[in-house]
């Protein structure tokens, strides 16, 4: 049978026929754009490239565009006009588009998600911190907590230690430094806190100058509502959960009991088990 269609374009992308369909009803689905969307989900603290990667790998572009357009800040330039790139802007969420979807729209949509899920708080940030150095914050938070309700105690502990002009000294700003230096390894080593970087809170005081990671919207609502609390200091325990303390000697005192010792009996129970 030949079927003719005169006036309607087809349009290009990927089509599931779950059932034999007759040739005019696959030129319908094709000429209305049926088409599948593909699934790609954004989960929290993923930096900018890691979320470039997830993409790409679904064939949404290319990794040297995803680099250029999420380098470029225009897009968030009203509401953060000192941010460097969209790193912190690209909300994690799942995101559902059609095959052939330009990355610079792809982009777009997340940054616009951005909007609607946060920048509408600004009101509400109760911290004296503008968005950006928020947005900062909870990219922080966001690779540091692992429980959420934990999550406003970790802002509260770097939000202190920044008033208080102390080093932040968190891990996951040198790992950033290192993946923008190309020496990321998957491993931070003790030399690798020297690394000469503005993202190196370890050497830089206060906030880095800008995110490190994409984060949540219970991050970015942590760091613009911290818990009050006097904490200046917290080590991991080994079940997700944090130790936190107010003083130097308290934190040493969670260190030996929360890492060094645990190592030691993790040594000593594998010492037993050995023939």
């Amino acid at each position: 049978m030949k079927v003719v269609r005169h006036g309607d374009s087809l349009k290009a992308g990927v089509y599931e026929f779950s059932k034999a369909i007759s040739a005019a009803d696959a030129l319908e689905k094709i000429i209305r754009g049926d088409v599948i969307a593909k699934s790609v989900t954004v989960r929290e603290g993923l930096d900018r490239f890691a979320v470039a990667r997830l993409f790409v790998a679904e064939g949404f572009g290319k990794a040297k565009d995803w680099d250029a357009l999420t380098a470029d800040p225009e897009l968030i330039h009203d509401l953060a006009p000192e941010a460097a790139s969209l790193e912190g802007y690209l909300f994690p969420d799942t995101y559902k588009f059609n095959p052939g979807t330009p990355a610079k729209t792809i982009i777009a949509a997340m940054v616009q998600n951005f909007r609607a899920h946060f920048a509408g708080e600004m009101a509400y940030i109760a911290t004296g911190l503008n968005l950006h150095q928020t947005v900062t914050l909870a990219s922080i938070v966001e690779t540091e907590a692992r429980l959420p309700q934990e999550r406003p105690l970790v802002a509260s502990v770097y939000l202190n230690r920044y008033r208080k002009n102390m080093l932040l000294g968190a891990d996951p700003t040198v790992i950033y430094a290192l993946k923008l230096d190309g020496r990321w390894d998957g491993n931070i080593h003790k030399a690798d806190l020297q690394i000469d970087s503005p993202y190196n809170t370890y050497r830089k005081h206060g906030l880095p100058p800008g995110p490190i990671a994409n984060p949540g919207v219970a991050s970015l609502r942590a760091a613009a509502a911290p818990a009050s609390s006097q904490f200046l200091y917290f080590v991991a325990k080994h079940d997700g959960s944090h130790a936190f303390s107010a003083s130097y000697a308290e934190h040493e005192r969670n260190v030996e009991v929360y890492q060094r010792q645990w190592y030691r009996d993790q040594k000593a129970a594998a010492a037993t088990q050995q023939p």
